[in-house]
Parts: C-alpha cells; structure tokens; sequence
C-alpha cells in the first residue's frame, strides 16, 4: 500500500492543503478534491488497453498523476476510493458506502468521515464539494453553486439525497450509512464496467458559478439562477478541452474507442 500513502502526500503537496484533526481541514480538502472532474474518459481508454476490468481499477496514484499531468479526473469509485484513503492517511476515521439510483443498486458510492462524534458526507462523485452532515431525523439542507442539496433520513441508517434547481426538485439516490469493505467495493467497482455509463462520453464539474454536465453532445450549465442547455453538433473535444482542461487527444482517443466497440 505504500504507493497508496505516496498518492495522499502528493496530493496535499500539490493541491497545499495543511492538515489538521477538525471539520475546518475537511471542509478545505473537499473543495480540493472538487477540483478533479467527474470523467470516464480516463476509464474507458483504460479498460480499451488492459482489456481486463479487473486490471482496468485507477488506484489512487494513477488517478492522482493523471490529474496533475493531464486534469484527468475519474468516476465515482476511483474518487471516492482516493478520498478515503486520504482522509485515512490524515488520520481520520471514515469509510465508503453504497447507493442506489433509478439506474440500479450498488451503482454509486460516496464516503462517510467522523468529526467530533458526527457524521459528514462528501460525494467527489457527484461533483459536490460541500460536507453534509448527517441528520438524526427529517432533512438538512446546503447551498451549493448549482443547487440547494438536501439529505433526508428517512430510517435507521438509510437516507435519501435529493437536489433543488432551476428545473424542480429531484430524487438523486438512496444510500445506507453502511461501510463496504474493499473487496466487496472492489466487486462493485468491476461490476461498474458493464453499466451503460461507459457508453457514452460524460463529465461533470464543480465550478465557483454553479455545475458543467456533459454528456454524448449535450452539454448543460445549472446555477441557482437558471440553467442553459445546448446539443454540440461537431466540435465536442473543442469544449471538453476549454470547459475541463483536457486536451483534445483523449477525447479523440476515448471517442475512437467507442465507435470501435458500437461498430464491433
């Protein structure tokens, strides 16, 4: 695991984050962390090189090389898996769990850390940068760039995450306050690659202004003042490179590799 501790070091090096035992160093790491997008770029040339999704998993140094070297990102496992290890590495106490969205169960992940006898949530996955705490009973809310996130207990250990934007009130996922362990996460993670999430390209962002969603060629920015919307007819890896800051080579590569599995 030693290459898994040289991955936290480089990125609080990196990114200066000064670590202390409180909800202060949290708050400041997730903003941090938000920085690296949620992309599959990086996921399905992967698993196009190595052929095996078992080998195909980016552990927390491959994801953290990538994003210095080249703004990649991940998708939820592999950021939520680098995550944990970090908040590991400094000393907390925390741990990943599963949850279920109207594409499945056990398809998304997000981790759980204690601070001062309570329990916060970060979801790198979902692009928030925000920690939530955990209510005991009803909802909390939080105002993000792009939406008011609220978490509604809604029985012993499950909750709900639900988003309010300019387009309505949405039901996002249901999650169990519930540790996985890494080699059942790790089945999860493998079984991910099967999912129609590696059909088509997809990124998201965090930016100070609200949220960037792209998705085969529709791209969509959500604020708490509106939401604009549009299709990109040609020109994908143009945006991909001014809005994400990856170069247009990966998108032309990860871009092949699905035309080559669609026409195989």
């Amino acid at each position: 695991m030693i290459e898994q501790v040289d991955a936290s070091r480089i990125f609080l090096k990196e990114t200066g984050v000064r670590v202390y035992g409180d909800l202060r160093f949290v708050r400041q790491l997730a903003r941090k962390f938000s920085r690296l997008p949620y992309e599959n770029l990086s996921k399905i040339i992967k698993v196009a090189t190595v052929c095996d999704p078992s080998q195909a998993l980016r552990l927390p140094s491959e994801v953290v090389c990538d994003h210095f070297e080249r703004n990649f990102g991940g998708t939820c496992f592999s950021l939520t898996f680098l995550l944990e290890r970090i908040l590991k590495f400094c000393g907390f106490k925390c741990y990943k769990v599963m949850a279920d969205m109207r594409s499945g169960s056990n398809v998304h992940c997000l981790v759980i850390v204690e601070v001062s006898d309570c329990k916060y949530l970060i979801d790198p996955g979902y692009a928030l940068y925000e920690v939530i705490e955990l209510p005991q009973r009803g909802p909390i809310s939080v105002t993000c760039p792009h939406a008011v996130v609220e978490i509604v207990a809604c029985s012993e250990n499950q909750y709900e995450l639900w988003t309010v934007d300019p387009s309505g009130r949405k039901w996002r996922y249901r999650f169990r306050d519930m540790p996985v362990e890494d080699r059942q996460f790790e089945k999860y993670w493998i079984e991910s690659f099967s999912k129609p999430t590696l059909r088509n390209l997809c990124l998201t962002r965090l930016t100070p202004g609200g949220h960037l969603y792209l998705r085969k060629d529709f791209f969509k920015f959500t604020s708490l003042m509106g939401l604009s919307k549009r299709r990109i007819s040609h020109g994908i890896e143009k945006v991909v490179e001014s809005e994400f800051g990856i170069d247009r080579k990966w998108v032309d590569l990860a871009g092949e590799i699905l035309r080559k599995r669609r026409s195989g």
